[in-house]
């Protein structure tokens, strides 16, 4: 497994490159879908032969994530059957999936590959295992991504010559289907805004806070010894350099959604030490609140557009709140769609309806549910350092989740496939290896 999923999240990484490359510096496509089709359909043949070679744990897996699992394929069946009812084309009916569930296919999926991954072993031993050399892989994929485009932008800057001649194109603001601009620009003095190896400087933010808590618990151990080391110690600086790149690396967006999942994260990391000085946690939260409401005056045109297209949706759900259709509303907009409302749960309203919102929501608590049961157990067992580590790094990926959560609320925060997959790949897989944990506590009937 480990095999095929190191060069597949290494694709992931550099798929933006890849498609900007091919298809505005070589040659233009006729269908510019086929990259992300082959992408998709790379992931579900690994996901189906992984299945069936260890068909035997499916039993168990399928029986451990049967709730969500089941209303995964209820919502699914859900949606497609009221997009028919409303006309909608196959096509519209693969964009809204797409932008609206299909993240939830691949963490699934992932955890299914989780759980076969930890069920070939032993589960508490004393040797680094294969999943933990995925840890450090994942460790090292995350930082080169953050650094490695640092100097990628750079280089913009000095040879906007070689970026132009190989599918970019000058400084601009977004365009689909035109060649991604060297620099994407804020509509505040038109200020360059950075977007990593991302098509967007937003879709770059998403990223940056969904991995901030797990890298920060990846750096954590040498942050707990540096008052005993000095800082000449060149792992605890290059682990604080990463953290200090990582967050100049959100401000950079220019993002205020950014800005907001960063605050959330840190919160929840923090939470005790909130609870114990409110009053310095209330100063700092008035801070930035007023830092935020000076951000979006300076882009005052952005953010009228922004209120004008929640309220305007809003207004669409209560008109219609049955549904719709799938490719309706958000990023579909780009292809048939004709509503963007900038809130992620407004566009599962519109594409789906209030019922499959619901469901939504049923299938989110089911997904929280085994999260629960999952750290119930853990405080019951001894973990050796490794799976300890498996722990925390989960622990800090769903912090993670939490700020996307809470993001959705801003904008479409699951349309980017680059980052569903980064995300919900290493999400799930972690997720899916500590359940097994909690297989041998379900009924028998369950």
């Amino acid at each position: 497994m480990v095999k095929f999923l190191k060069p597949f999240l290494i694709f992931i990484v550099m798929y933006h490159l890849f498609v900007t490359i091919i298809q505005y510096g070589i040659a233009w496509w006729a269908y510019p879908e086929l990259p992300a089709l082959g992408r998709d359909g790379l992931w579900l043949l690994f996901f189906v032969i992984i299945a069936i070679a260890n068909f035997s744990t499916i039993k168990s897996y399928l029986r451990t994530w049967k709730r969500p699992r089941m209303t995964l394929i209820f919502i699914m069946i859900f949606g497609v059957a009221i997009s028919f009812a409303k006309g909608k084309s196959i096509f519209d009916m693969f964009v809204g999936i797409k932008y609206g569930l299909l993240y939830l296919f691949i963490f699934l999926s992932s955890t299914c590959i989780g759980y076969i991954w930890s069920a070939k072993k032993s589960w508490i031993v004393h040797h680094e295992s294969s999943i933990n050399k995925f840890l450090k892989f994942l460790k090292y994929l995350l930082i080169f991504t953050m650094v490695g485009w640092f100097l990628r932008q750079g280089l913009k800057f000095i040879w906007p010559d070689l970026f132009l001649h190989i599918g970019y194109g000058p400084f601009n603001d977004f365009q689909f289907w035109a060649k991604p601009p060297i620099y994407y620009l804020t509509w505040y003095k038109w200020t360059p805004r950075r977007q990593g190896i991302f098509s967007w400087p937003n879709n770059y933010g998403y990223f940056l806070i969904a991995f901030l808590p797990a890298v920060i618990y990846f750096c954590r151990e040498k942050f707990e010894g540096i008052k005993k080391l000095a800082l000449t110690n060149k792992k605890i600086i290059i682990n604080i350099s990463v953290i200090i790149l990582w967050i100049l690396a959100i401000l950079l967006t220019l993002s205020r959604t950014a800005y907001i999942g960063w605050i959330v994260g840190l919160a929840v990391i923090n939470i005790q030490r909130i609870r114990k000085h409110k009053k310095i946690a209330g100063g700092i939260l008035i801070i930035i609140i007023a830092g935020l409401v000076g951000l979006s005056v300076l882009k005052w045109q952005s953010t009228l557009g922004h209120i004008k297209a929640k309220f305007g949706s809003i207004q669409y759900v209560i008109d219609q709140p049955s549904w719709y259709g799938l490719g309706t509303s958000g990023p579909a907009v780009h292809h048939n769609g004709t509503i963007l409302p900038e809130n992620y749960y407004l566009q599962l309203m519109l594409d789906i309806g209030t019922i499959g919102f619901l469901i939504w929501i049923a299938l989110i608590f089911q997904i929280m549910q085994i999260a629960k049961k999952i750290q119930q157990k853990i405080k019951n067992i001894t973990l050796d350092v490794n799976n300890h580590t498996i722990y925390l790094i989960r622990q800090g990926l769903n912090i993670g989740r939490i700020a996307l959560l809470v993001m959705g609320m801003f904008l479409h925060v699951f349309e980017d496939s680059m980052i569903n997959y980064l995300f919900f790949v290493s999400r799930g897989i972690l997720s899916g290896y500590l359940s097994i944990i909690i297989y041998k506590e379900l009924p028998k009937n369950s």
